[in-house]
């Protein structure tokens, strides 16, 4: 499945909660797929809203969007979930905060449809599971909040047809 532009690939480092870039040999890797735009997409923290933050709290956010020409927000709100407890509402968030922040695959025409489905499967864990369709195809990504260790992490991903 191959995707119209090449992006550098890039890995996640869910330890360090950091990106750095893929190595082919003594080369930096290319991706073709939605890997890497997935990860910046949901791994970077999202500009929060003021009333979703105590008041001096720092709302963190992509620094590039200060400079953006448009309404787009690099990143998700995920890390606003880090210290929720696993109520419904927070699942149900957590849902929203993956769609919001992929939603420009969809406008841009890399995605023709994006489908979250997030769940409990034990306590202290969430987890999302992300499917794009993409050319009549589909790609899978399953991403996984460790509550202990405060962290998310891309657990799996998968072609389907």
């Amino acid at each position: 499945m191959t995707l119209a532009g090449m992006d550098l690939a890039l890995i996640y480092n869910p330890q360090l909660q950091a990106f750095d870039l893929a190595l082919s040999g003594s080369d930096l890797a290319t991706d073709d797929t939605l890997a890497s735009s997935v990860l910046v997409s949901l791994m970077c923290d999202r500009l929060a809203e003021p009333y979703e933050v105590q008041p001096g709290q720092d709302r963190r956010g992509w620094w590039a969007d200060a400079y953006a020409d448009n309404e787009h927000k690099t990143g998700s709100r995920l890390w606003l979930l880090e210290r929720e407890k696993q109520l419904p509402g927070v699942v149900l968030r957590c849902k929203q905060y993956c769609e919001e922040a992929l939603q420009w695959l969809i406008d841009d025409g890399l995605a023709t449809a994006i489908t979250v489905a997030v769940f409990v499967p034990r306590m202290g864990w969430l987890v999302a599971l992300i499917a794009f369709a993409i050319n009549g195809q589909s790609r899978n990504f399953r991403f996984e909040f460790d509550d202990a260790r405060q962290v998310w992490r891309l657990a799996g991903e998968s072609n389907a047809i």
